[in-house]
């Protein structure tokens, strides 16, 4: 159908990709022929997914690119927070690997008024780029969970976790009768 551009498939298919960004492009085909009753061929399909991922989730390099303007803000605007992007190099090309983030007024809410206890977890990030948001959490005096650390990473892998917890003892040190709980991680710190 030469109608069917890839801005019409992009249209289409969003709501599809809301629900679950990894559907290929040839399972798109087919909902798109069961539900519009068009055959579109794969490679416009192919330009109408990428198109609307990029509509609904944003550019990633844009947004790969928006993490050193993050860093640089908080930096300036709150001494002594710590954002730490870890990246490597393909083909001359920058790309994300992991991230933890951490506001000095935390660190020192912890520090001063938090017992000496973080329990550590993440869940699952949904979207186009899958991985894991984890977060360490203190308990504040009034017994509510109080944030520390935040990390985000493609996977929850040993080397994944020594790395935020190495981040998170640069943070906040190493404070007396400090207890550390997770489900996750079996390693001593």
């Amino acid at each position: 159908m030469p109608q069917a551009t890839q801005f019409w498939v992009c249209e289409k298919v969003k709501d599809w990709l809301v629900e679950d960004a990894s559907i290929g492009p040839k399972e798109l085909q087919r909902r798109i022929k069961d539900t519009h009753k068009v055959v579109v061929s794969y490679k416009r399909v192919f330009y109408g997914k990428e198109l609307a991922l990029k509509q609904l989730f944003g550019d990633w390099d844009k947004s790969f690119n928006n993490l050193y303007k993050f860093k640089a803000a908080i930096e300036e605007a709150c001494s002594g927070s710590f954002v730490i992007i870890d990246h490597y190099t393909i083909e001359e090309k920058i790309r994300f690997r992991r991230l933890f983030f951490v506001l000095k007024p935390c660190v020192d809410g912890f520090l001063r008024g938090c017992r000496p206890y973080l329990a550590a977890n993440s869940t699952f990030l949904n979207g186009k780029f899958k991985g894991q948001l984890a977060v360490a959490c203190a308990v504040d005096g009034h017994n509510w969970m109080y944030p520390v650390g935040l990390g985000v990473f493609d996977s929850e892998t040993t080397e994944n976790w020594s790395w935020f917890f190495q981040q998170l003892k640069n943070a906040i040190g190493t404070p007396p009768g400090l207890s550390i709980c997770t489900d996750e991680v079996k390693q001593s710190w």
